[in-house]
């Protein structure tokens, strides 16, 4: 998907949930908590739930759900944790950092060796930098590099700690660019 289309998407979600605003959270507490709650449905609802417990972000995985089947554009094929992402993004980032936002988080999915993350059902894992953010080409361009099966637990786990990294980086994200969004 685009740029001009992901933020198509992100300001119709600004402009139809508002600016909400959230606490400060850790980084590391963020991911921990995305990577567990992963493996509770999926990608997405992993770092909306993160966000929602450590950071008291108000809007939950099944308001995200109503919101997007107005989306302007289908995310369709994105990885939903960088979806996830994208929504905390547009909802507690200042206008005018929406975009630098959107593509730090974009550059970190697609240019990073991940995972970085250590989960606990595969601890070790081979990293590679994907340069997509479609979750199909994310997940051959990782099997191809390493050759593990895409449907085996490698591959389960490869995903629940890109959830982690996604949202840890959203964090990171939300505390330097958020200013006055960050409710103490």
């Amino acid at each position: 998907m685009e740029l001009s289309k992901v933020m198509e998407n992100v300001y119709f979600i600004r402009q139809t949930v508002g600016e909400l605003g959230c606490q400060k959270a850790e980084p590391e507490k963020v991911a921990e908590l995305a990577y567990n709650y992963y493996w509770d449905y999926n990608c997405e609802y992993g770092v909306i739930t993160a966000f929602n417990e450590a950071a008291g972000y108000p809007l939950t995985y099944q308001q995200v759900r109503e919101v997007s089947k107005g989306l302007p554009h289908r995310w369709n094929a994105v990885c939903g944790a960088v979806t996830g992402a994208f929504f905390v993004l547009a909802t507690t980032l200042p206008e005018e950092e929406l975009e630098r936002g959107v593509k730090e988080l974009i550059a970190f999915h697609n240019e990073t060796p991940l995972p970085l993350f250590k989960g606990r059902r595969v601890p070790e894992l081979p990293k590679v930098a994907v340069g997509s953010v479609l979750c199909r080409d994310s997940i051959v361009n990782w099997c191809r590099a390493t050759g593990i099966n895409p449907r085996s637990l490698e591959r389960a786990e490869r995903c629940a700690a890109i959830t982690a990294d996604v949202a840890g980086k959203c964090a990171e994200l939300v505390s330097s660019l958020a200013g006055q969004l960050i409710r103490e």
